[in-house]
């Protein structure tokens, strides 16, 4: 008779609350200690490949967000390893995957879809932007990889506040020619993007016609894998563009019973949450081990507002019923947690959030306010643990681990320094 620790009833077990959270936390490699050597650019990729997808921002209050989901997997590291995955390795692109996200390069063709949607919801554009697109993609082919900033302004009036495409429309049209598949992202330079001809760089991009079934499996298969557990939102909310979903709700229920009929995906339940799930095979011996206690989540990290963990609010909620948003574009006045807060992930559990600011002049990390989950009581180990994680994130940030300081308590706020032996570090 099999070892009932390292197997799962067919065609359905339930799953506590718990083991959900475990399971979600392994896939997405955020569930031990980072190792215990240099980071490399190999390591990096493993990142984005187990991922799927790291998504972009622009905020940079401590790093640039696709910085921090690396960080809190991989611990510090060399962020100039970024530059060189773009260039000279041409590992990775950036495409419209969950919102703007970066991708394997080798996954860009997934995305040929949409690209062609692209194509057809801007085809009205054409008739003005045309000379423009022409030159833009003459410029670039003879003269090489270019961005907006290779453009010349026109003169003028300066651009308004919320103009989006400034006052280049050189610019819109990378942005466009870059949707639909005719321009390839190639590296960012400080940040600003650098586009290629897609020949140059996914030669195959275009060529034939696309096996739709193929490639939504295999869509399928990397957010399943990304996942770990999932329902039918979880899933197809995880590969988007806005508000539409790469596989939309009625394919993904046909694909996902494809991968069931496959044996690639496993219904299951979990307590708590009331409509259907599905486990990743490759989760099965994980679950094993946590009903043997062991393999339960040991790491403690901060995470990105949009880490792929949680950047799906309902599935935070269902999951680990800790309700998140990012209050940067609230006004200060009617803020509840602060301007851009970091989830505290706490051994598989989500137990609190921080809001901090860097001096990069200072090099001096300031916890302007640190909120526990109601349903937490900090214990010395927990705030050891959280305190080792906030002198990572100093160290990664290029100050000393103990270049860090809580500001005072204020009404509903508890501080880190829960105990005598943990002690926010002197400025």
């Amino acid at each position: 008779m099999a070892n009932r620790a390292h197997t799962v009833d067919r065609p359905q077990d339930h799953l506590t609350r718990r083991e959900g959270q475990a399971i979600a936390v392994h896939a997405q490699g955020l569930a031990t200690p980072p190792p215990r050597r240099r980071v490399t650019m190999a390591d990096l990729r493993e990142v984005v490949d187990r991922l799927g997808c790291v998504q972009i921002d622009t905020i940079s209050v401590i790093s640039r967000s696709h910085e921090t989901v690396a960080w809190s997997r991989l611990g510090p590291y060399d962020v100039d390893l970024w530059e060189q995955l773009y260039e000279p390795e041409h590992a990775i692109t950036e495409y419209w995957a969950h919102a703007a996200a970066i991708i394997p390069m080798d996954d860009l063709p997934l995305y040929r879809p949409e690209m062609e949607r692209f194509r057809d919801v801007l085809r009205d554009k054409y008739a003005d932007q045309q000379p423009i697109r022409d030159v833009v993609l003459r410029r670039i082919r003879e003269d090489g990889p270019m961005g907006s900033r290779h453009f010349d302004a026109p003169d003028g009036a300066p651009a308004q506040a919320w103009d989006w495409y400034g006052r280049k429309p050189e610019r819109e049209a990378l942005a466009d020619l870059w949707s639909e598949g005719a321009l390839v992202l190639r590296r960012r330079d400080s940040f600003h993007r650098i586009f290629d001809a897609y020949d140059r760089l996914v030669p195959d991009l275009w060529a034939g016609e696309i096996d739709r079934d193929a490639r939504d499996l295999v869509l399928a298969r990397k957010a399943m894998r990304a996942l770990g557990i999932t329902t039918i939102g979880w899933f197809i909310d995880y590969f988007r563009t806005g508000g539409r979903h790469h596989l939309p709700r009625a394919r993904a229920k046909e694909v996902l019973s494809c991968l069931v009929a496959r044996e690639e995906a496993i219904p299951v339940t979990v307590a708590g949450i009331d409509e259907p799930l599905w486990l990743d095979p490759a989760r099965i011996e994980t679950l094993g081990l946590l009903r043997d206690r062991r393999g339960w989540p040991t790491r403690t990290t901060l995470l990105s507002p949009f880490d792929n963990l949680t950047w799906n609010r309902k599935r935070t909620i269902q999951l680990w019923q800790f309700d998140y948003r990012l209050e940067c574009y609230v006004p200060a006045s009617k803020r509840i947690y602060g301007y851009y807060t970091l989830p505290i992930l706490y051994r598989g559990r989500l137990v609190g959030r921080l809001d901090p600011s860097f001096d990069r002049k200072a090099k001096l990390l300031t916890i302007k306010a640190l909120h526990w989950e109601d349903d937490v009581q900090p214990s010395e180990a927990m705030s050891r643990a959280v305190s080792r994680s906030i002198g990572e994130l100093c160290t990664f940030l290029g100050g000393d681990p103990d270049r860090w300081v809580v500001n005072g308590d204020a009404s509903g706020i508890v501080t880190l320094a829960t105990t005598a032996d943990v002690k926010p570090a002197h400025a």
